[in-house]
């Protein structure tokens, strides 16, 4: 989403209802300053930054935090039908996207003769995507077909291009969480008739075939053993934020989106790496926004990420505590905020997921009854019902 349509969507969330009424019932959502918490922090290292632009150019990132919660509190936004079709469509877009990808590859891989091609950030070149950041928005959308889509052409045809796709992406981290979300439906919302042992010998199927993947010589398992060097070099970064912080005395209120990352490349300089390393961010939200704010700012994001665990208990779906967990996940691997991809994964999806559960309450129906809930504490989880079956 660019930043013309966000700026239309909320002109038309001012318009709708009337811009006092809309900024009363937005900031009065403790789940919006959840978010706009996060883009203040930024806000506030314009203040004693040495590299203005630099650090203007991480607030003005930020507004995404502060636009997208706007639109979704601001007032009524979508019940469980226009939640269905608003995520059913995006499944289509996002697999004519992989389809997209996948013909650029094959194009690709025509002159090459390289199999890497179908691979990771060689796959989602094309759309220019961090490989990462792709797997998480195909997960979510596997999470929507698995947990609450109700028809069963789609997700027969999507689940499995979906689940292919996510093994191609090679995000391990994203890989691990795909199969505790497909042993969890499998035991928790198992088919019609289907017998618990059935249902255990399909989750050992799915890790004996991702063991397979993993241990056999392919190219799938090669794009591990390329990656052990990487995980040195995220060591080297997150012990040079602790370096930064000590040398500048800046532990209480950080050194700044606008210094940190000069700060960072120097270490690189100073350590003998390449300067193809350059720019390179620490690849962990949590110590980014240590560095850049320091304990001060460190704590209110952390109160931030406590909110994003209640939204999705609000929420009470399966849907919404797996994608809340992904990007509680990827924060922790990636400077999941520091990109507009990982930006928008973050807001969006739980907001969509909270609004959904939201309106269920406004217009009076019981969550409890409601055939599209199915919270882990429901008892209906174990039941062999569940929508699309």
């Amino acid at each position: 989403m660019c930043s013309s349509d966000l700026i239309l969507l909320l002109v038309c969330r001012l318009l709708d209802g009337g811009p006092r009424a809309a900024i009363r019932s937005a900031f009065r959502n403790v789940f919006f300053w959840a978010y706009a918490v996060i883009f203040l922090i930024e806000l506030a290292g314009l203040l004693y930054t040495h590299d203005l632009f630099v650090a203007w150019k991480h607030m003005e990132s930020k507004a995404t935090l502060v636009a997208i919660p706007f639109i979704f509190l601001a007032g009524p936004f979508t019940d469980q039908q226009g939640y269905r079709r608003l995520f059913t469509a995006y499944c289509w877009l996002l697999a004519g996207i992989c389809l997209y990808c996948l013909s650029a590859a094959l194009l690709e891989y025509h002159w090459r003769h390289d199999a890497g091609v179908f691979f990771y950030h060689d796959l989602t070149s094309a759309v220019d995507v961090n490989a990462v950041f792709f797997s998480g928005y195909v997960l979510v959308a596997i999470l929507f077909l698995l947990f609450t889509a109700t028809d069963r052409r789609i997700r027969l045809i999507l689940i499995p291009f979906f689940t292919i796709l996510m093994v191609l992406l090679s995000s391990r981290l994203l890989l691990v969480v795909l199969l505790i979300v497909f042993i969890v439906y499998a035991l928790g919302r198992r088919q019609p008739k289907m017998k618990l042992a059935t249902a255990y010998s399909l989750a050992v199927l799915i890790v004996l075939c991702l063991a397979t993947l993993a241990f056999t010589h392919n190219p799938f398992s090669r794009r591990y053993q390329e990656l052990s060097p990487g995980i040195s070099l995220r060591l080297f970064m997150w012990r040079s934020a602790v370096d930064v912080l000590e040398s500048k005395h800046a532990w209480v209120a950080g050194v700044t989106g606008g210094d940190s990352q000069a700060m960072l490349d120097q270490k690189y300089l100073d350590a003998g790496l390449s300067q193809g390393y350059l720019r390179y961010n620490f690849h962990n939200e949590y110590i980014e926004v240590l560095v850049h704010s320091g304990l001060v700012g460190w704590t209110l994001f952390m109160l931030a990420m406590v909110a994003l665990i209640v939204m999705a208990r609000v929420a009470g779906t399966p849907a919404a505590f797996f994608t809340t967990a992904l990007i509680l996940l990827l924060c922790g691997t990636e400077s999941a905020l520091e990109m507009q991809h990982g930006l928008f994964l973050s807001c969006f999806f739980p907001l969509l997921h909270f609004c959904a559960r939201r309106e269920l309450f406004r217009v009076g129906r019981d969550p409890a009854t409601d055939p599209t809930r199915q919270s882990f504490s429901d008892p209906s989880l174990r039941s062999p019902v569940y929508p699309g079956s």
